[in-house]
């Protein structure tokens, strides 16, 4: 099992790799999902690969985010560099760049940005030649299980921040601000406050990833690789990370692991994650930025200072803060501190502090200092040899590789023994080498310190050479040729498709949309429900023309038993299946159906039809009118109110309580900010799951000129009136004044 650690900057780099990562990930300064981290740069990427494959610490580079059309020139010159500097795979969100991958011959990874999370989705990136999946973070045991029985190698987070959104779905700092994550500039809205029925929070931020106690279950379910989040954190936090689940996976935990982990970083404490956690600890609603541990209680407050019962170590150079009802109140790193009797006072700044607050440890120095001192080296030994009128033979050996050099010119006779000062020379560490001398032969013979210097560092370049070729034959893996998947090359796109797509929630809605001249696409709200069958037996399904089933954006394998049977039942009813991720074109191409690709698949350049078996596609919503234009016939979003993000845990218990046994969800729910009111609507297949809708209305009708885009619009008409829908299509086939108060989302805007 694979320890995979972030590298946000080259000290988070030798961290990881000096505490016994078997893998790093890592960005360069453009597209990759970080871009606010340090990163690095085409110049110096191949020096930091050698560093890790020194240590036989793979690395995988992540081009983790979506690519404009115009963009993949400079893309291609980052990815074949990339792959020239050795590189072990490539971490690829946008199959629109997959030909410029594959041309690099260098393995791929399917990103967690893609939200893979069911078997059927990890197919699909078999086909397309993916040898492994990083799983969305949502994924439980169970799909884990499911997925590996793909055969590709499966990639688990096991440690770190947990997006609130389902993987890769998120669009809310995109709207917010303009700067996107799905372009590694996320501003993390969702640690701000929100309201719901009264109850004010931090609503949508999720408590970090701590499942250091599931490793066993983990590596019994198939997981081939575990995944430390953090390009964005310390190396202080990777070193710990590092150390913690290296040891979990050796079988060699001490114990007080999970109280270092916590003064390392996490945010409100730790959820072991999706199927196990419930909803209020999935979210950490009273604290949104690092708790750290709980290390003692304030026992009284004087001018200058406070006196507090220490329950774990606080020592200088700590970090702390003071919290009161789960609520930060204060913060201050430790400078002076003396133990009087059980008590230790701390001098700080001590107004607003109260006698029963609690004090947490947020920064570890002294475990930071020794942190910084674990370092790895290659063990390397010398053998000289000298002999008077011949050529000095100094011979090294180390991390699995031999080298030898030759002094300059024959040895002249020996003045003095000089045994000793060949040891002091010889036995110097250099750079990545630790090195010492294991033989010395030398008659009669004198070598000069100088000579004995440039010797011993000629033959460590020529090992360190040596060992990287090793790597590079024995370990590097290149594909020598990707196979195309089974669609490639087969004309699916249609190109004479001119109709809009309205998607709607009810058989008279669709009914109306379908008279009006638009494809219909048909959202089920509820698979569970007991009327399902009895609705899927109207007349508007006796014939499927038009009729498009919006497949539910997250089908974890519980979710899939229960779509599964109600596409055996009723596949056929729908000429096409709307597709927002991978697991659901592999099901319409199971089922003999179109896919037609949806906003979920965030399609931002014409490429993407080359490489998925798609009749349409409706063009990623961050796009311009004029980025539009570069693409080949986009249905463009052009009403609607935009799914901000999908949530996994459920807002109705966390908000309002009780439980699935006992649901409270009355069809009405809202979180409420400075901006507005965002809408949740619920889809329940197995689970229930809740999407967050931007409280903006989209609509550009006023912007473009009836027929634009050679009208192939999609507009979200889900919990519309008939009316309303009648009045809308009409106004968007015939022109006029849009709706007061709306905006045109990205059309004239972008993102960063």
């Amino acid at each position: 099992m694979e320890l995979l650690a972030p590298a946000g900057n080259i000290a988070a780099l030798k961290a990881a790799v000096y505490g016994g990562a078997d893998a790093v990930y890592l960005g360069l300064d453009l597209f990759n999902a970080r871009a606010k981290a340090e990163n690095f740069t085409i110049e110096n990427i191949k020096e930091h690969i050698d560093f890790c494959h020194l240590f036989g610490v793979k690395v995988y580079i992540a081009f983790n985010t979506c690519i404009k059309q115009k963009e993949l020139i400079r893309l291609e010159k980052y990815v074949l560099t990339a792959a020239q500097a050795g590189a072990d795979a490539f971490i690829v969100t946008d199959l629109g760049a997959l030909d410029i991958f594959r041309k690099s011959k260098v393995p791929l990874h399917a990103s967690t940005q893609m939200g893979i999370h069911n078997r059927e989705g990890a197919e699909m990136a078999r086909l397309l030649g993916f040898t492994r999946v990083v799983l969305a973070r949502e994924c439980t045991v169970e799909d884990i299980r499911e997925v590996k029985k793909c055969g590709l190698e499966v990639e688990v987070f096991v440690h770190g921040a947990l997006c609130v959104c389902f993987s890769g779905g998120c669009l809310m700092s995109s709207f917010m601000s303009g700067d996107s994550g799905n372009r590694g500039r996320c501003n993390q809205p969702c640690r701000l406050k929100y309201s719901c029925n009264g109850k004010s929070g931090y609503l949508l931020s999720a408590a970090d990833l701590n499942m250091l106690g599931r490793v066993e279950e983990l590596r019994k379910a198939g997981a081939d690789s575990l995944k430390v989040e953090g390009r964005l954190k310390t190396e202080y936090y990777c070193a710990e990370a590092v150390s913690a689940y290296r040891a979990a996976i050796d079988g060699k935990l001490r114990g007080d692991e999970d109280s270092r982990l916590l003064r390392a970083f996490n945010r409100g404490g730790f959820t072991r994650g999706y199927g196990v956690d419930d909803s209020n600890k999935l979210i950490s609603t009273k604290i949104q930025n690092n708790t750290g541990e709980e290390s003692g209680k304030v026992k009284y407050v004087g001018r200058g200072y406070i006196d507090v019962y220490p329950s774990k170590d606080i020592s200088l150079g700590d970090g702390v803060k003071i919290v009161r009802a789960l609520q930060e109140v204060g913060g201050f790193t430790v400078e002076k501190a003396d133990k009087r009797g059980g008590l230790l006072r701390i001098s700080c700044k001590s107004e607003g502090i109260k006698t029963g607050d609690k004090v947490y440890v947020t920064f570890d120095k002294s475990r930071a200092d020794e942190l910084k001192e674990v370092k790895r080296y290659i063990r390397t030994s010398f053998r000289l040899t000298a002999r008077e009128g011949e050529k000095a033979v100094l011979r090294a050996c180390g991390g699995g590789a031999e080298a030898e050099v030759y002094s300059p010119a024959p040895c002249p006779s020996a003045r003095t023994d000089g045994t000793d000062s060949a040891m002091r020379v010889l036995s110097k560490s250099q750079g990545e080498f630790c090195c010492e001398v294991t033989g010395i032969d030398v008659e009669n013979a004198f070598l000069p310190a100088s000579v004995l210097n440039n010797m011993r560092r000629e033959v460590l370049s020529l090992l360190r050479e040596k060992i990287l070729n090793n790597y590079n034959q024995t370990r590097l893996t290149r594909i020598s040729s990707y196979n195309a998947a089974p669609w490639e090359g087969k004309r699916c796109f249609d190109d004479k498709e001119k109709k809009g797509y309205v998607i709607a929630d009810s058989i008279d809605a669709i009914k109306v949309v379908k008279d009006m001249g638009y494809n219909a696409i048909y959202q089920i709200s509820d698979y569970k429900s007991k009327d399902l069958d009895i609705i899927m037996k109207n007349k508007v399904f006796d014939n499927n023309i038009g009729n498009i089933l919006a497949i539910p954006l997250i089908l974890r394998k519980q979710d899939m038993s229960v779509m599964r049977a109600f596409l055996d039942r009723h596949a056929k009813k729908f000429e096409s299946f709307y597709c927002e991720n991978l697991g659901a074109i592999y099901l319409a191409m199971e089922y003999g159906v179109k896919a037609i690709g949806g906003v979920g698949l965030n399609i931002y350049n014409n490429n993407c039809i080359n490489f998925l078996p798609l009749t349409d596609y409706v063009a990623s919503v961050e796009l311009t009118k004029d980025e539009l234009q570069d693409l080949f016939l986009p249905v463009v979003y052009a009403y609607g109110r935009v799914r901000m993000m999908t949530l996994t845990h459920c807002p109705v218990k966390l908000n309002l309580g009780g439980g699935c046994s006992n649901c409270l969800y009355n069809g009405d729910l809202e979180y409420n900010d400075r901006f507005g009111t965002y809408a949740l609507r619920r889809v329940r297949v197995s689970s229930c799951y809740f999407s967050l809708f931007n409280p903006a209305l989209t609509d550009i009708s006023s912007k473009v000129k009836s027929g634009a885009f050679c009208g192939k619009i999609l507009l979200d008409m889900v919990k519309y009136p008939l009316d309303d829908i009648s009045r809308t299509l009409t106004r968007f086939k015939e022109g006029g004044a849009a709706e007061t108060g709306v905006t045109c989302g990205h059309l004239f805007r972008g993102v960063k």
